[in-house]
């Protein structure tokens, strides 16, 4: 088992996420942190010091894409899974995507739910992907799983290959995708990542930024899938793309409106502008839902 950590900085996460990988009651695995251009190479050599069969792999700064491409060519495991430098895992986590996966030998790996943390660790939420298969997946109709909650064979990603090292966002859903165009993915049913939420998640960039990169990783697919001459994934990948649009531009209206109530009205113009541009009928639709939702809120009786 190869568990791959890729950083560019020293988290002030990182000493508990590796203390969780640490505590897998799994018996065999091996810790590859890869220093993405980090300005304390010394500390992060210092915090996996005392952690048997783990390495550190110093690289100039080349986005997350390419650490973890790295880390997986640096070694042989079967298995491959991923670990971020603010996230933390239950110490079942291994043992039950590995048995997962091993009772479905056709997968491509194996996958679990998770629960969100805020900066203090204090659990705020959950979340949970349901096993589907690789149609439904594909189609968007079930999300797809999260690179957090995935373990993979190593087979699998030499079939499809490693992370496009070109996408800043969506890479670890392009890569999925890709996955899932070959083999299936199973589920394990049990929660397997604390995921943080803070500051500094790339998922803070701006919303135009992460769709433009979503809807290349969507596109990739649909070509690769049409140059495989598997019509019935372009099908099945065109809508999920047509789902996505379609979700981007009604999503938009709670943060519109949020704008307007701040007075931000140029954000709330160029939301709109850009939303209607994406799928008009979506963003139609997702402000009639947004509308008749806080319409009933206000109507509805108050508990005495």
């Amino acid at each position: 088992m190869d568990i791959v950590v890729p950083t560019n900085r020293v988290s002030p996460f990182l000493p508990e996420a590796l203390e969780s990988a640490m505590r897998q009651d799994y018996p065999s695995w091996r810790l590859v942190l890869v220093d993405d251009g980090s300005t304390a190479p010394a500390e992060l050599e210092r915090l996996v010091a005392g952690i048997p069969s783990a390495v550190v792999i110093h690289q100039p700064a080349r986005g997350v894409s390419a650490a973890r491409n790295t880390a997986i060519r640096s070694g042989t495991s079967e298995f491959i899974t991923f670990l971020d430098d603010d996230d933390r895992w239950p110490s079942d986590r291994l043992r039950a995507l590995v048995e997962t996966l091993q009772r479905h030998p056709d997968a491509a790996g194996s996958f679990g739910n998770g629960q969100y943390i805020d900066a203090e660790g204090r659990v705020f939420g959950r979340w949970n992907t349901a096993g589907a298969t690789q149609a439904d997946f594909l189609r968007g109709t079930t999300p797809i799983p999260r690179i957090t909650a995935l373990l993979v064979r190593r087979s699998a990603l030499d079939r499809a290959g490693l992370f496009d090292e070109e996408l800043s966002f969506s890479e670890d859903d392009e890569l999925i995708l890709r996955l899932l165009r070959h083999a299936p993915l199973v589920s394990a049913a049990a929660v397997v990542v604390d995921y943080r939420r803070h500051g500094d998640n790339a998922t803070h960039a701006d919303w135009r930024i992460r769709y433009r990169s979503a809807e290349r990783a969507v596109k990739q697919n649909i070509a690769a899938a049409a140059a495989a001459g598997r019509n019935d994934q372009v099908v099945l990948l065109r809508r999920n793309l047509r789902r996505m649009r379609r979700s981007t531009a009604g999503n938009s209206t709670g943060r519109i409106l949020g704008d307007l109530r701040a007075r931000r009205f140029g954000a709330a113009g160029r939301d709109l502008r850009d939303s209607v541009r994406i799928a008009p009928w979506g963003f139609v639709r997702g402000f009639a839902r947004t509308v008749a939702s806080r319409a009933g809120t206000r109507l509805r009786p108050q508990a005495r």
